[in-house]
């Protein structure tokens, strides 16, 4: 199955349907989700949910639209709280056509560390403004800042996931790019130890349009800072093919000064 972007669901916008905000805390227990997953299918239809463990309990939350116009949040929480599956729930209806999440305040990671969420196209303008600044400060601020970040991943794969200081810890980032929606990064070349081969397609940094005298900088700056920390070495990285340039890709070289890649 080919996969493709996850939907995030700080709203919704279906005019002329009755939304419904449904959270539940359940027991953390098998069979626990399929039994409120048994109540609500014959009277909401999901439209997108997430659930996760607290501990304990077991949080499901999500978007659902009213199978009948006579639905009420009321008949819902008494539905559900007559679950022995369930500790608490409330259920939150939304207005005009316009749902927004009132029971999350942003995202965390597994791990509780918390996340911002940006629309590309806002967090790519103000890029575009920082690199427009006047004599030429704007792209070395940009890579000066992706290596502050890359650095700050770097350390926090190695202290969390402990892949040691390998090619596997370039793998492991490259999936992350993926996964945060920076940019799907399609291959890896490790046949030169010297010089790692990145691809990616979609770069996030460069997908507001053609600019020649632009690159991916803050990309560029991130890989140089994460590879430092992994490989225990200062690395260096170029750019050599970019969309700002009309290519259709991306190709990043990182420079490791290493004739061989660490293994484990």
């Amino acid at each position: 199955m080919k996969g493709g972007r996850r939907r995030a669901l700080p709203y919704v916008f279906s005019p002329n349907k009755k939304l419904f905000q449904i959270v539940v805390k359940m027991k953390n227990i098998p069979r626990a989700y399929a039994a409120v997953l048994e109540i609500l299918g014959s009277r909401v239809n999901l439209i997108g949910t997430v659930s996760y463990n607290t501990g304990d309990r077991a949080i499901f939350s999500g978007f659902a639209e009213a199978l009948s116009p006579s639905e009420s949040p009321g008949e819902l929480e008494k539905a559900l709280c007559g679950s022995p599956m369930v500790t608490d729930c409330v259920v939150t209806e939304g207005s005009k056509g316009v749902l927004v999440d009132t029971f999350h305040s942003g995202l965390e990671t597994s791990n509780g560390e918390p996340l911002v969420m940006f629309r590309r196209n806002g967090i790519c303008r103000m890029l575009d403004q920082v690199a427009n600044l006047p004599n030429g400060s704007g792209e070395e601020i940009l890579f000066n800042e992706g290596v502050a970040v890359g650095t700050s991943d770097g350390t926090e794969i190695l202290q969390s996931w402990r892949p040691g200081l390998t090619a596997e810890g370039f793998s492991t980032l490259l999936s992350l790019f993926s996964a945060f929606g920076w940019g799907s990064a399609s291959s890896v070349d490790r046949s030169d130890p010297q010089a790692v081969r990145i691809r990616m397609d979609d770069c996030f940094e460069c997908s507001t349009g053609r600019a020649k005298d632009r690159s991916c900088a803050f990309v560029k700056g991130f890989l140089v800072g994460s590879a430092g920390v992994l490989l225990g070495r200062q690395a260096k990285c170029v750019e050599r093919a970019c969309r700002f340039k009309g290519d259709d890709h991306c190709e990043f070289v990182v420079d490791t000064g290493l004739s061989r890649l660490p293994t484990v």
